[in-house]
């Protein structure tokens, strides 16, 4: 069973986030951010707590999932805000400071498991993608990806899952939760994309991610009233209508930009 657990916290995440990147210098950095908005960093995660924790914790953890993406619109907005002036290595740092305050703040205010909080994230992403976060003023050029540069995305993106999921029995259920949306794929794929395609490519990367979030949102809503009644059949509706839901609104946000 461990070693189920460990080959999901090195394997399945970075190859996610490497096939996201693969799929960005195909189509572009906006694919690549929906495809790091959905839930390819965050599923994995759960999959190795189901394993070693049980579905009651699973539970617990999808029903506060939903509420910490108000901490991924706080991310997002201060990277693609500071990253323009000060670069993406203080875009980032501060986003993350910003994310982790955000889900400190509701757990203490104990609205992690409140639906309409969840519900609610839905308009936020949506406003955030279309009207608060910075557009892009050019088209970035195309994106360069040799071997090296995939390795080390998926390197760092396995660094930053096994921190995460380490520190999971320290946080319990709520707070894991709240972090399990953690900007994982948004850290190593914006980062790299401002140095190869610059801040618009960026920009392009992080409008993806805010609505591949809302994908990962109705999942984990879905998730958390499913597992009581469908118990592990929920994961199949929640994975469904959380990838329609991401490229719906991404393909919808695409004609009002």
């Amino acid at each position: 069973m461990m070693s189920a657990v460990l080959l999901i916290r090195l394997f399945a995440s970075p190859l996610a986030i490497g096939l996201a990147s693969l799929a960005g210098k195909r189509w572009g950095p906006n694919i690549a951010g929906v495809l790091g908005g959905l839930p390819l960093v965050g599923g994995p995660i759960v999959a190795a707590l189901w394993i070693t924790q049980g579905s009651d914790y699973v539970t617990t953890l999808a029903r506060s999932a939903p509420a910490g993406v108000w901490s991924n619109i706080v991310y997002m907005l201060a990277v693609g805000q500071l990253s323009k002036r000060w670069g993406w290595k203080v875009g980032i740092a501060c986003g993350w400071i910003g994310y982790l305050g955000g889900g400190l703040l509701l757990n203490a205010s104990g609205l992690a498991h409140s639906v309409i909080v969840g519900v609610a994230v839905l308009p936020g992403l949506w406003l955030s993608a279309v009207r608060w976060l910075p557009k892009p003023t050019a088209v970035p050029p195309p994106t360069h990806l040799p071997h090296s540069e995939l390795i080390t995305r998926m390197l760092a993106a396995a660094a930053l899952v096994l921190s995460l999921t380490a520190a999971a029995s320290w946080f319990g259920p709520t707070l894991t939760g709240l972090f399990t949306g953690a900007p994982v794929a948004a850290t190593v794929i914006p980062a790299f994309t401002y140095v190869s395609s610059g801040h618009d490519g960026m920009l392009l990367a992080l409008r993806g991610f805010l609505t591949g979030l809302m994908g990962f949102t109705v999942c984990f809503l879905i998730l958390g009233l499913g597992i009581p009644v469908l118990h592990a059949w929920a994961v199949l509706p929640a994975i469904v209508a959380g990838v329609a839901v991401g490229f719906g609104a991404t393909a919808l946000a695409r004609r009002v930009v």
